[in-house]
């Protein structure tokens, strides 16, 4: 902290003071160590993930997503966000001035830079902002709390620790200069100055002030650590790791079961089922309610709560831990999803990512969502009918909707578009997809897209009934095993014809094949239609005529945007059509962007519960009141979605839904 005088900070206790001093460290982290040494014990029950790939890209989450605190500090969130942000940079600089001050009271001796002048003045700004964030903190908790925000003793506890700790600071800092227990022989920092000027106290009062607060620092300082394993503000511990240890594989892509011929079991059924990492979440959740927050099923009445799904796993570990320390195969209590509400609870998730988006300590909800989803279809088989009527359609027919295989380029006839087998040289596969190959509606896409490469002079081909379903819905909705046949499927059909590179303009097949097909080894340059759109114009190759001047919003596709980061492609495309004036959907767009309830395998499930999803996603575009006629997509689903919706509402005469690819091929200039 402050330079001591020659005889050191016990200089202004007394002479017994480092013993005790040591005594009450070994306590106050011993008390914290054991506690910690044995989460960590219960964390290492579950199942062995490798997490140790992209250490670069590791260590610069650490700077940018912990250390700077890049989550907190986004939109809506800026401003309560910086609060938090203040108290916990100031608790890393005072943690340093703490270790500093036991490691001088115990043996006189400084950490290197901690005793200048230039570190004192930090101490001193940081002591100050995160008092007031505290009280910013406090009011909002008290005041204005959050909906979904856990507002509990425990905070409050900790909230007043932190505050007595930078109160006592300040104290002891500017008692000890005027009693003449610190050194003066530099400018004191700002706050400790004006206290000291402020300490005009007769003999030996600022001597009396400098000891009391000083020991009150410490023995706080020694509590905070002994009460924090016991406390959900465990978070300001385990962030660090949980950060490090995140996912560096596309946020899109779920985990591979491997050798699935083999295993015996499916998915999540108990604590010993989840992965080492994902229990590390429960303990790391802040419980500030943002992915709940966000979460288009919460908002619309489902019973799926995201931060709920994060904090049973956490207690039922609590709970379960003892016993399977003892006995590894001890029987426990029933897995958390057994309860009555929890199936309901998982499958109204629409994987859409709004909570991972949204939680400023990297938590992965969906991967816990689909593992346990994973346990109720593979080895319960309890999935919903319609789940269940899809998965056997796509098993039968390559496609959800059950339409005959041989059926599925027919929507390309009249186009005269070149298969693979007729064009084994192209340069491009148009990966169709089973909505543009079956669905009417979407097929108008298809036929946009085939109008806009032509017009462009891209090679391209597609493989007609020899496609197959990506088989998205079905590993979202848990069926792994399908997932993999549909896969390999394709990847074969690709290795046949040599398919290096594909376009697709369904976000689902973009997804599937550019991040999860290289888990089977099936590894391509893949691009959505609307980026390639996007280069074909900038480089001249594609020039769109101007049309009816008209007002466009855009929705931003789940797996597209937030999946994938897709955000300035599409509307880049809607800028350059002349006539065409973009509108946001504010404030629900682009990475905060409002699902339409098909993902997650949620197209061919009913949603009987609450508000249709679809339904509250126009109504926000109707709040809007920004005149628009129509409301554009780069997704198939999203398309049949915002039609239900649209009609549902009443208002198909107002706003008509289409595909940014439609827009773009009805002012394609020959």
């Amino acid at each position: 902290m402050i330079a001591p005088t020659g005889g050191g900070i016990i200089t202004g206790l007394y002479a017994g003071a480092a013993p005790l001093l040591l005594i009450l460290t070994f306590l106050g982290f011993g008390a914290f160590f054991l506690r910690a040494w044995r989460l960590y014990r219960y964390m290492r029950l579950g199942r062995d993930e490798a997490r140790i790939d992209h250490p670069w890209r590791r260590v610069r989450d650490e700077l940018v997503v912990y250390l700077g605190q890049r989550k907190l500090l986004k939109r809506p969130y800026y401003v309560r966000g910086l609060a938090h942000a203040f108290i916990f940079w100031g608790f890393i600089v005072i943690t340093i001035g703490t270790v500093d001050l036991l490691v001088d009271g115990i043996i006189g001796f400084h950490l290197p830079g901690a005793g200048n002048a230039v570190f004192a003045w930090t101490i001193d700004i940081f002591a100050v902002l995160v008092l007031a964030s505290i009280a910013i903190a406090l009011v909002r908790r008290v005041f204005f709390p959050p909906p979904r925000m856990h507002v509990a003793l425990d905070g409050y506890v900790i909230l007043g620790m932190i505050a007595i700790l930078m109160i006592t600071l300040l104290l002891f800092e500017g008692a000890g200069l005027a009693a003449g227990n610190l050194e003066k022989g530099f400018t004191p920092p700002p706050i400790a100055g004006a206290i000291l000027r402020s300490f005009v106290f007769p003999g030996e009062s600022s001597a009396v002030v400098f000891f009391w607060s000083w020991w009150t620092h410490v023995v706080t300082v020694l509590a905070f650590a002994a009460y924090l394993p016991q406390s959900k503000h465990l978070h300001i511990v385990t962030t660090l790791p949980n950060v490090f240890f995140r996912k560096q594989t596309p946020r899109g892509a779920l985990g591979l079961i491997k050798d699935i011929e083999n295993q015996e079991t499916f998915g999540a059924a108990s604590i010993r089922d989840f992965s080492w990492k994902q229990l590390l979440d429960g303990y790391t959740c802040t419980e500030c309610g943002r992915c709940s927050d966000n979460c288009p099923a919460l908002a619309t009445g489902k019973l799926l709560d995201p931060q709920k799904i994060v904090l049973d796993i956490r207690d039922q570990l609590l709970r379960d831990g003892p016993k399977l320390l003892g006995d590894a195969k001890a029987e426990t209590t029933p897995p958390a999803h057994y309860l009555e509400s929890k199936p309901e609870e998982l499958w109204a998730c629409t994987t859409c990512a709004a909570c991972v988006e949204a939680c400023p300590v990297t938590i992965e909800h969906i991967d816990k969502i689909v593992d346990m989803r994973r346990h109720l279809t593979l080895m319960e088989g309890s999935a919903p009918p319609e789940a269940q009527r899809a998965m056997t359609n796509i098993e039968r027919a390559g496609n959800p909707w059950g339409e005959p295989r041989e059926t599925r380029g027919d929507w390309a006839t009249d186009l005269g578009v070149p298969t693979f087998a007729e064009k084994p040289d192209a340069e491009y596969l148009y990966f169709v997809g089973c909505a543009a190959s079956v669905d009417r509606r979407n097929q108008k896409v298809a036929r946009a897209l085939v109008k806009v490469l032509r017009t462009a002079g891209v090679s391209f081909a597609i493989l007609a009934s020899e496609e197959t379903c990506n088989g998205d819905p079905a590993r979202r909705i848990g069926n792994e095993y399908l997932w993999q046949m549909q896969a390999q499927q394709n990847i074969q059909t690709f290795k046949k014809y040599g398919v290096r590179k594909v376009i697709a303009s369904c976000p689902h097949c973009f997804n599937t094949i550019a991040n999860e097909y290289p888990q089977l080894g099936g590894n391509y340059e893949v691009i959505h239609a609307l980026q390639l759109v996007d280069r074909l114009i900038s480089e001249g190759k594609l020039k769109v005529g101007r049309g009816t001047a008209e007002a466009v919003a855009y929705h931003d596709p789940c797996y597209l945007g937030r999946h994938n980061g897709i955000y300035n492609q599409p509307r880049a495309v809607l800028d350059a059509i002349p006539g065409v004036q973009r509108v946001e959907i504010e404030p629900h767009n682009r990475e905060r962007g409002f699902c339409c309830g098909a993902g997650g395998g949620r197209m061919w499930m009913e949603e009987n519960v609450g508000q249709r999803v679809n339904h509250r996603r126009i109504e926000q575009l109707l709040a809007i009141n920004s005149g628009a006629t129509k409301v554009a997509s780069g997704c198939p689903f999203c398309l049949i979605m915002l039609e239900e919706g649209v009609g549902a509402k009443g208002v198909q005469d107002q706003i008509r839904p289409v595909d940014v690819l439609e827009l773009v091929a009805g002012r394609i200039e020959n």
